[in-house]
């Protein structure tokens, strides 16, 4: 009676702190309060997606432990695995393993290696523990838009170690149609490289090392080399991902910074997040004999 009273207690915690979440997700979107309310709720949403721990995770998915694979490490990292050795990722919360072996395309056919990385997609959550917060995945890497400020203080911070990096140092094109904010005593070829999420330093005379934590690419080349700063990125980096409208999301933040459009997208509310979100609640609401309302235990 004493286990099954305490097992009872547990789950309605956990489903407290989901529905919880859920519904701040919820009301967030569908709010119309001041931008300074707007901007105190986006900083409670944070928590919502950990971006120190998706970079350490994202960042075990190198060689010699990691090769090549069909399923993406940003796919495994939304869901807590993090690559421990090789064809094999360990949850970072519930410590389960979950093998990412998969057959040679060469020698099965296709029906049979899709099938099996549909199965490696689905233990993506059955191979955590039940109880385990990270079995449902991450949210968007975009919820809420930056401000402008958030935007240039992270150009700045990519570009905090290229001071010694002038003009002639690095060749990037950057395409006509691309505005870029200006820095005083910064390179308009570095402001764009910073401006998609790379890192630059020169480590050495005469070399440059350019670093993405979202997709976890490092790259070395010879100053006055020509750097492509978008097809450099791994093809599910973040940093590139467009959304609804085709915009990447790097050029969405410049044109915040340009426009000073400092403000919240709305456009969530009606898409496949929020119908998930609300299912999602619905589940949990009927998951225990006792419903729990919003905002009152």
């Amino acid at each position: 009676m004493e286990v099954d009273t305490a097992s009872s207690r547990h789950s309605t915690v956990l489903k407290r702190k989901a529905t919880d979440s859920i519904n701040e997700i919820l009301n967030y979107g569908q709010s119309s309060t001041s931008p300074q309310k707007r901007c105190k709720k986006a900083a409670s949403l944070h928590k919502y997606r950990d971006m120190e721990t998706y970079h350490k995770i994202i960042k075990t998915y190198k060689a010699p432990t990691w090769y090549g694979c069909a399923v993406s490490p940003r796919d495994l990292a939304d869901y807590g695995w993090a690559c421990v050795k090789k064809d094999c990722v360990k949850c970072i919360e519930c410590e389960q393993y979950l093998s990412t072996v998969l057959p040679n395309i060469c020698k099965v056919s296709f029906n049979v290696y899709n099938s099996s990385l549909q199965d490696i997609h689905e233990k993506m959550t059955t191979a955590h523990r039940t109880t385990c917060k990270l079995r449902c995945g991450a949210p968007p890497f975009r919820i809420v838009e930056p401000t402008a400020k958030e935007v240039m203080d992270g150009i700045q911070r990519r570009l905090s170690d290229s001071k010694k990096i002038i003009d002639e140092d690095l060749k990037a094109d950057i395409p006509s149609d691309v505005n870029l904010p200006k820095i005083e005593g910064v390179p308009e070829q570095l402001i764009y490289v910073a401006a998609l999420g790379w890192h630059v330093s020169m480590p050495k005379r005469g070399s440059l090392l350019f670093g993405c934590d979202n997709c976890a690419r490092e790259l070395a080349i010879r100053c006055g080399n020509k750097f492509d700063p978008i097809h450099n990125h791994e093809r599910w980096c973040p940093r590139i991902e467009m959304d609804d409208h085709g915009e990447p999301s790097w050029q969405s933040d410049l044109n915040t910074v340009l426009n000073t459009k400092n403000h919240v997208t709305n456009r969530y509310t009606g898409s496949s997040i929020f119908k998930e979100a609300y299912a999602a609640r619905r589940l949990l609401d009927s998951s225990l004999s006792t419903i729990i309302t919003p905002n009152y235990i």
